[in-house]
């Protein structure tokens, strides 16, 4: 009788602990221990309902095993796989995004070493500038003699003498020879622009930004011409007298020359684009003969390219 009952107090005292045992062997299948899965890669198993716990497969998994649904029902280890694929998640999105941060510095270094070239741009717009009053003296007997008298005084004069929106210019003139001076100032920016003398026509934003500046130069650059220091009003005295009934000096000057220029700039990269590059010097082998198109029909980009010094058919952007 004692012997049967110690038999018996040995089996009930080890069945919880054998019971035990079970649970952990199953759930040591699905390499997990008090709840948390063993495996770092948790995130990755598979779980295919019917397969046996812990069979190796023909095509084993990253961690080399598949897992039945019934073998990880319990609450924690899906709460700790959840967890942990969530952390692969967010990780992966914060390489993505370090490396989108990362282009975005790079391009924003790229966009500061990319300079305008003060020095250069002045120099040449002042070359342009003493061919157009040494034109004026050579063959205006008007502007001659008009210097005479006191420069300052002279003018002020000249510069009250602004008004109206027509002068005593020809229309030729006015809107033909201005918009054509205000392209070839603002082609002097673009070459001297290390973003913009890159840019070709199209939709991209950097262009059109690189055209407007081009203008905001130009219409500085004609602002000077009419009306400052070494302007038309200060050499020759342009405003201080009325001819054919028009002030010499009015406001189309100042507004037809940056904004039809720079159309005719953009009308320039259009065709240079389409018409030279793409048609014309696909068709011709001769270097010489693509050349003479590039000067004819890129006018003040080739005027723009000798006061640079270089070859009036040179394109930033391409050889012949």
């Amino acid at each position: 009788m004692k012997i049967e009952l110690i038999v018996l107090t040995l089996f009930l005292l080890g069945t919880p602990t054998f019971a035990r045992t079970q649970d952990r062997q199953l759930v040591d299948g699905v390499p997990v221990h008090n709840g948390v899965p063993e495996r770092p890669d948790a995130s990755e198993f598979r779980y295919n309902a019917g397969k046996p716990v812990g069979e190796r497969t023909s095509k084993p998994s990253h961690a080399g095993y598949q897992f039945t649904e019934s073998a990880i029902d319990s609450k924690p280890v899906l709460e700790n796989i959840r967890s942990r694929t969530k952390f692969v998640i967010l990780d992966s999105e914060f390489s993505k995004n370090s490396k989108e941060d990362g282009q975005k510095v790079s391009d924003s270094k790229i966009d500061q070493s990319e300079k305008f070239h003060w020095k250069p741009a002045l120099i040449q717009s002042g070359i342009f500038l003493g061919i157009q009053h040494g034109v004026r003296m050579t063959a205006e007997g008007k502007t001659r003699r008009e210097l005479d008298g006191k420069f300052f005084k002279d003018w002020g004069k000249a510069v009250r003498g602004l008004r109206g929106w027509q002068d005593s210019d020809g229309v030729f003139i006015n809107y033909a020879g201005h918009p054509l001076q205000g392209a070839l100032t603002g082609r002097i920016f673009v070459n001297n622009s290390d973003s913009a003398k890159k840019q070709e026509f199209g939709k991209s934003k950097k262009y059109w930004r690189s055209r407007a500046k081009a203008m905001i130069w130009s219409a500085a650059w004609s602002a000077q011409f009419e009306l400052g220091p070494l302007s038309e009003a200060s050499i020759g005295n342009v405003g201080m007298r009325e001819r054919n009934g028009h002030s010499t000096m009015a406001w189309g000057d100042l507004v037809v020359t940056p904004i039809l220029g720079t159309g005719v700039l953009i009308l320039e990269d259009l065709v240079d684009k389409y018409t030279l590059k793409n048609w014309i010097e696909k068709k011709l082998k001769g270097k010489y003969l693509k050349g003479a198109f590039r000067i004819v029909l890129n006018p003040t980009t080739s005027f723009a390219n000798v006061l640079q010094a270089k070859p009036p058919s040179r394109r930033q952007t391409r050889k012949l």
